[in-house]
């Protein structure tokens, strides 16, 4: 039988060196839980932002791991304490600095980490330190300056108000997002009030895109700053408002300093005007922002992405002596656009051209332009009675919205008018069924409408890193597409990654979206005998789009499909806009 005793007896005879106190210094022991505990939140902050940034994170992740195991064991095997607290910093400052310095250059500039910029960010955050007062350069580096309302411009009361404006706090603040909108060519800015932060985003090329918080502080003063361009009242923070104010970009390239290179001739400002609207929530006040740019001039239909066909047809139809040609989308699908594009092809100074917008966007040669204004009781019904007696050979309405304007359009149709309007509707059929449940009669329908066209606007494949790929067999069956002729097409880089990791650095280009642009895919419904037939008798939408196809109709997706293979757009693209 084993004795116990003996082997306790040997174990105490044993001369086993040892120091004074604990086997380990407490001290060291939370040292090293402080830093570890910091090393996970920055070891998962790198895993996060590597990933959203498309920056290989099981690579860094592999780095962030290695550093740290490699200095916690110089930390517990060295003697000597200094240099076991360097070992243990490095192994954690060491991969953090790495990342941040090959981070940077990939990343837009809004994103880049300690910059003096996110340097100034974080003392005026956290430390309430002013930089604007002491740095006048820094202010003047940001070539925009808000003009008021464009209506007003020369109004003297509006310089008093820019003033005054200027003189703001965070001035400075509001600059910096009109002009990072203006850069990255966003049509929108969402301002929207969190706990304790104020949520900046902006919608490009039709999506949305976050951009760096501001804090709620900033972030409310910024929007007093645009209440106060917009004409809105400040103190209201409920109720809903509108307005508008107008700001011009100085061309970057007239003030360069390079002297091997000659100054090209300064060039007149770029004009946007802004629609502000804002709104009460349970957090606070939000504010959306939309962008109109005043310089661009009115566009053409050959700038639509229309196919040849499609843009003689809309040629014919618009130089008809009367009739009405409507253009139906939802929200933001280009209407208005593809209506100026169609003016532009009207003979303006031979014809009375009179238009009905809410707001006016382009500034037209030799058209008389209405603004709308309900709060004056200026209407589209009401202005559309008056200008019916100012001898108006075309007419464009910006949009229908109630049974009045749509009545009073289609009797102008019928009566030696050529009118031009908008309708919110999914396709081209339905338009119909929109203007029925307005309560228009079928018969003034049928008599009034020349064509119907349905549009969407799709992103367009950045030239510099599209990816060429061959596509399914499946999606070229689903189209009818023959595989011999349609061997290749391509798609953004950004969702080729989700087949094949690209460890590439992001394009310049599109920002890494893979986007960059849109153009117009479209439907036309002309009205031939046998619609206007089907109108009056038996206003049946599935009737009506059966006799569309049968007269050469194309849907939304085939007008799409033509610039898929065109390499213009992908095929995600097409069927993410035209479901």
């Amino acid at each position: 039988m084993f004795d116990n005793s003996l082997m306790i007896q040997i174990w105490a005879d044993i001369d086993f060196p040892r120091g004074d106190g604990f086997y380990f210094s407490l001290y060291s022991l939370g040292l090293f839980a402080i830093v570890y505990s910091s090393w996970i939140h920055m070891s998962a902050w790198i895993d996060q932002d590597s990933t959203e940034s498309d920056l290989n994170p099981v690579f860094w992740n592999s780095i962030t791991i290695a550093a740290f195991i490699t200095g916690g064991s110089l930390f517990w095997v060295s003697s000597k304490p200094l240099f076991s607290f360097f070992a243990l910093m490095l192994g954690v400052v060491v991969p953090f600095a790495v990342y941040i310095f090959s981070r940077n250059p990939q990343v837009p500039e809004e994103k880049k980490l300690f910059t003096p910029n996110h340097l100034k960010l974080l003392a005026s955050r956290y430390l309430k330190i002013n930089f604007e007062s002491n740095t006048g350069s820094y202010s003047s580096n940001i070539p925009i300056r808000f003009i008021g309302k464009s209506s007003d411009r020369n109004n003297p009361g509006e310089e008093a108000k820019i003033s005054r404006v200027e003189e703001s706090e965070h001035y400075q603040s509001a600059l910096e997002v009109i002009y990072e909108a203006f850069q990255f060519r966003a049509t929108d800015v969402h301002l929207e009030p969190g706990t304790d932060e104020m949520s900046v985003r902006f919608r490009i090329d039709g999506i949305m895109n976050q951009r760096e918080s501001l804090t709620r502080q900033t972030g409310d003063a910024v929007v007093n700053i645009l209440k106060v361009l917009a004409n809105l009242d400040i103190s209201e923070k409920r109720k809903p408002q509108d307005g508008s104010f107008s700001a011009e970009v100085q061309d970057q390239q007239d003030d360069a300093d390079d002297e091997d290179r000659p100054k090209k001739k300064s060039r007149k400002p770029t004009v946007l005007d802004f629609r502000v609207a804002t709104a009460g929530s349970v957090s606070g006040e939000k504010m959306v922002l939309r962008i109109l740019d005043g310089s661009k001039s009115m566009g053409s239909l050959k700038k639509l992405g229309m196919r040849e066909k499609l843009k003689n047809q809309i040629e014919s139809i618009v130089n008809q002596p009367h009739g009405m040609l409507i253009v139906c989308g939802p929200t933001g699908a280009g209407k208005s656009t593809t209506l100026y594009a169609c003016l532009s092809e009207i003979d303006r100074f031979q014809k009375n051209v009179i238009t009905l917008e809410n707001p006016v966007e382009y500034q037209i040669e030799n058209v008389t332009q209405i603004e709308i204004n309900t709060k004056a009781g200026k209407t589209f019904a009401t202005e559309l009675r008056s200008i019916l007696r100012q001898d108006p050979d075309v007419i464009y309405v910006g949009e229908i919205r109630d049974k009045e304007t749509a009545e009073i359009s289609c009797q102008a149709a019928q009566t030696g008018h050529m009118v031009f309007t908008t309708v919110h509707a999914n396709d081209s059929v339905t338009a119909f069924g929109r203007l029925l449940d307005l309560g228009v009669a079928p018969f003034m329908i049928a008599n009034s409408v020349s064509a119907i066209l349905s549009q969407r606007l799709v992103r367009v494949l950045c030239p510099k890193c599209k990816v060429k790929y061959r596509p399914n067999p499946e999606i070229l069956k689903r189209f009818n597409l023959s595989p011999d002729k349609h061997e290749f097409f391509y798609k953004a880089k950004s969702e080729a990654r989700q087949d094949e990791p690209d460890d590439s650095p992001n394009c310049k280009n599109c920002g890494g979206s893979g986007y960059r642009g849109r153009t117009g895919v479209y439907e036309l419904l002309v009205l031939n005998e046998n619609i206007r037939n089907l109108i009056r008798d038996n206003p049946s939408i599935g009737l009506i789009r059966e006799e569309a196809v049968k007269a050469g109709m194309k849907y939304l997706q085939e007008d799409g499909l033509r610039q898929v293979v065109a390499g213009n757009t992908s095929i995600q693209e097409i069927l993410r806009v035209c479901k």
